[in-house]
């Protein structure tokens, strides 16, 4: 490991980690020991021009990572998908010990009067604007837009072009999916799902999947 950088474990092995390992290229302060993912059970995940990404193992090798390598940080790599596995890694996280990384790409843009909750991750074209504050481990993907005043919760995901208004409320676990808008003054409960390409006009209520224009609830998802 190079000396003084900061080491950091991607939670996730797919395309996103990918995107996110990109991400954290740009912070000379850290070096990417590798990811750990559940599913693929590959050795590694091809960077192109002979680069990799080296899988450690599954999420149950994060403690022994946490003792092996001190000041360890971690960074979650899911998608909106998988918004129960997120939160309960980030359960696991400080459960353990292990510290967030909270890092926006050089092409985003945002505010010097925002705040970016820890472990928060602003994917390139992504903005965020003045007086709005997102809580840890909330994702804003490509072009997402969130607008002044508006406050995020833990673990909200923010989909690639979603656009969310000012002086709006997202809740815990909240997943806006691709495209999807939110309007002003509009509350999202926890654990909700704005689906693709819907407009919510009205509060969500806690747990409810909605679609449409003007969204509408067609469901609820488990506590």
């Amino acid at each position: 490991m190079a000396e003084n950088k900061i080491p950091v474990v991607i939670l996730g092995a797919g395309g996103y980690a990918v995107m996110v390992h990109e991400i954290l290229s740009a912070y000379p302060d850290y070096t990417v020991l590798g990811c750990t993912d559940k599913a693929l059970g590959l050795s590694e995940r091809s960077l192109g021009e002979g680069k990799s990404l080296r899988i450690l193992g599954d999420d149950d090798i994060l403690p022994e990572l946490a003792e092996r390598h001190p000041g360890l940080c971690g960074v979650l790599a899911l998608g909106p998908e998988l918004m129960d596995v997120r939160a309960r890694l980030v359960r696991t996280l400080d459960r353990v010990g292990i510290s967030p990384v909270t890092v926006a790409h050089p092409r985003s843009i945002v505010s010097k009067l925002a705040k970016l909750g820890g472990g928060t991750v602003v994917s390139g074209g992504a903005i965020i604007n003045a007086g709005t504050e997102t809580g840890p481990h909330c994702a804003l993907a490509a072009g997402a837009v969130i607008d002044h005043d508006t406050l995020l919760g833990t673990n909200v995901f923010v989909g690639q072009g979603a656009r969310v208004s000012s002086y709006v409320r997202l809740e815990d676990n909240v997943a806006i999916e691709l495209g999807a808008c939110v309007n002003s003054r509009v509350c999202v409960g926890a654990g909700a799902r704005v689906t693709g390409g819907a407009f919510v006009n009205t509060d969500v209520p806690d747990h409810a999947v909605v679609m449409g224009v003007p969204a509408r609830v067609v469901r609820y998802v488990d506590a």
